[in-house]
């Protein structure tokens, strides 16, 4: 029975269907399961509206790209506020142009920014680059919405990335919602093909290291210098509107830059995989098309 509602959550993409499937198992199966404190977290959530700190001179900068989904922005808002102590931040919810109750989430949550994509493309690449125009913090921190972060998720990511001036990007552990990791940063062929590090592992697994060298981390949780975005000239808009900007960034920072990407295996967030994007013909056309134009660009370097 817990598995069978493990792999549902897992799976299910509409939120309504998402939130019935998690009051279900909150209601029928008392127990002590890892699983069980997200879901009473969730729960709490659903009607939770936090107020927001402002700071006047933000060290970071938490940059939230949506597209609708509401719910799922308001768990990561709320977890974020109960997850975030003793670092001055803003959040800037980079919207594109969604038509549910995101548009009013000004009103909603006290200091948090909403940034429309007015560029005329849609999509994750013009969104983010977009919103990151407003951002006044040293770093910019990339969250996707449909996740979870942990307790000093954000102080993990900042110890390491000040500590070594060669690294250009720190992104979190990620895990499934079993407790799994689904990520401890990924790796490239030299055929393109990628390799998730630490995939299916216990969530413990390289806690015991700093961090982990890797090709880069997926754009769900990385941080970076707002200088350095500047400078790298940030994502290539080749991408548009999805898919492989984010190892794109990595390698040209890697390359051209000589800076490195980590995982951080103290920093850790929960990921609903697959809940925030659609995955119609189209986007599919469009990622093939992004993988050619990627390994044009760096198939020498990878092949070294």
């Amino acid at each position: 029975m817990d598995k069978e509602f493990i792999e549902r959550i897992n799976n299910e993409e509409n939120i309504v269907n998402l939130k019935n499937a998690v009051f279900f198992y909150y209601k029928h199966l008392e127990n002590s399961l890892y699983e069980s404190d997200i879901y009473r977290f969730l729960l709490r959530s659903l009607n939770m509206i936090c107020d927001f700190d402002y700071a006047a001179n933000p060290k970071v900068s938490i940059v939230i790209p949506v597209k609708n989904e509401f719910v799922l922005t308001q768990f990561l808002l709320n977890s974020i506020k109960l997850a975030t102590e003793n670092i001055q931040y803003e959040v800037i919810i980079a919207d594109d142009n969604s038509d549910d109750e995101t548009k009013n989430i000004e009103n909603l949550f006290k200091n948090v920014k909403l940034i429309k994509n007015d560029s005329g493309v849609s999509g994750f690449l013009y969104n983010v680059s977009n919103a990151i125009k407003y951002a006044r913090g040293e770093y910019i921190l990339l969250l996707n919405n449909d996740m979870l972060v942990y307790e000093n998720y954000l102080s993990e990511l900042l110890n390491v990335i000040e500590s070594d001036d060669t690294i250009g990007i720190v992104g979190s552990k990620n895990l499934k919602m079993d407790g799994t990791i689904e990520e401890c940063g990924v790796n490239i062929g030299a055929d393109g093909v990628i390799s998730y590090i630490a995939k299916g592992e216990p969530q413990e697994c390289y806690d015991e290291l700093s961090y982990i060298d890797c090709d880069y981390c997926s754009g769900c949780s990385i941080l970076f210098r707002r200088d350095v975005w500047k400078k790298s000239g940030g994502f290539d808009i080749n991408y548009a509107p999805a898919y492989y900007e984010d190892s794109d960034f990595a390698l040209n920072l890697k390359y051209n830059f000589n800076l490195k990407s980590v995982c951080v295996t103290k920093s850790k967030v929960i990921h609903f995989k697959g809940v925030s994007y659609s995955k119609d013909l189209e986007l599919l056309r469009i990622s093939r098309k992004n993988k050619e134009y990627f390994m044009n660009k760096w198939k020498n370097y990878l092949a070294d």
